[in-house]
């Protein structure tokens, strides 16, 4: 962590790939959900999505497979093939447990999750792994005026701690999500699930690129 000077009080997180292996579930669901519609896609049809709060998810879902279905439908039907994967396959992307135990206990930071995933879908994973035993804070899309790319959640989040984004960290994973990080003022780390460092600095130079949670606890 030297990068930083140990300045910071608080960290905040993304949650789908960067605290959980989610967004590959939420893939799965959407997969099953075309299959069973007679439409066969490859994973690179789904890339454009990540990261996308499901306001801005479902249109662009629709428009794109030409749905006919009404969108609170097929909401309906993802969120249910969602959880069912969420029973048997949901799990903290490694590391993220060790470095909370390790190094964030021990300094005594604050704590907070901004995510663009719904309250509904946060409440399923909530009673699957108790995720809130980790965090302080926490805001999903559904309270968010304005979620990610925004930055308004992170700074919703950073008032709600009262931090000062010079003094806090956000770890993230997706373009989405390292936008809205970036313009928080915050300082930022990118969590190589779903970019690589190449990918990130196009976004911003101010983000210093990790491949696992170790090479922050130093």
């Amino acid at each position: 962590m030297s990068k930083f000077k140990n300045s910071f009080r608080g960290i905040l997180f993304d949650l789908d790939g960067t605290v959980l292996n989610s967004e590959g579930l939420f893939d799965k669901a959407l997969a099953q959900y075309l299959k069973e519609n007679n439409i066969l896609i490859s994973k690179s049809d789904l890339y454009i999505f990540k990261g996308l709060s499901y306001k801005d998810f479902y249109p662009r879902f629709i428009k794109k497979f030409k749905l006919s279905e009404s969108k609170d439908n097929i909401r309906y039907k993802i969120r249910t093939y969602l959880h069912k994967i969420m029973e048997k396959e949901l799990r903290y992307v490694c590391g993220f447990e060790t470095f909370f135990k390790s190094y964030i206990l021990n300094k005594g930071l604050k704590v907070g999750l901004v995510t663009n995933t719904t309250r509904a879908t946060y409440n399923k994973i909530q009673s699957i792994l108790n995720i809130d035993d980790y965090f302080q804070f926490v805001i999903t899309a559904t309270e968010s005026q304005k979620p990610k790319p925004s930055p308004l959640p992170y700074l919703e989040a950073m008032e709600s701690l009262c931090l000062d984004p010079k003094e806090t960290l956000i770890i993230e994973d997706s373009k989405t999500g390292l936008i809205s990080a970036v313009n928080s003022g915050a300082h930022v780390v990118g969590l190589k699930t779903s970019l690589s460092s190449r990918q990130m600095q196009c976004i911003s130079k101010k983000i210093y690129a990790i491949n696992h949670f170790r090479e922050l606890a130093l």
